[in-house]
């Protein structure tokens, strides 16, 4: 989406008072400098949601994040759903990782994974 566009959207909403700049973000690692970016939020979140939110957003920009996340999903599609299964074993995730042969560190990747079908319900046996 263009830039314009979203400052454009931004603009309407804001003036029609459904969101609100909630908190300015901090610095960011590796940043050069420049402005700080800012995070809006609709009209009455709480300070809970906006903490989710920020902290979701700084997960989905890590490359080791979003590699356990397809990993986790691949697991949850053909492994636990396959099987009507709630719960699996985190050995079992680090050699379906292994399978895959992935760049990053397994263990990293696995604890990433196992946080993701935790969050989805699963419960991973350590």
């Amino acid at each position: 989406m263009p830039e314009a566009t979203v400052y454009r959207a931004l603009k309407r909403l804001r003036a029609l008072g459904i969101i609100v700049p909630a908190i300015k973000v901090s610095k960011i690692r590796n940043s050069k400098g420049g402005p700080r970016p800012t995070v809006w939020a609709i009209t009455g979140a709480s300070t809970d949601e906006i903490s989710k939110a920020l902290k979701l957003h700084f997960r989905t920009l890590s490359p080791k994040f979003r590699v356990a996340e397809e990993v986790a999903q691949t697991i949850l599609d053909e492994y636990v759903n396959s099987r009507n299964l709630n719960e699996i074993s985190y050995r079992e995730i680090l050699i379906h990782i292994r399978e895959l042969r992935i760049p990053f560190n397994k263990p990293d990747i696995a604890d990433l994974a196992a946080q993701y079908l935790h969050e989805k319900g699963i419960k991973v046996w350590r």
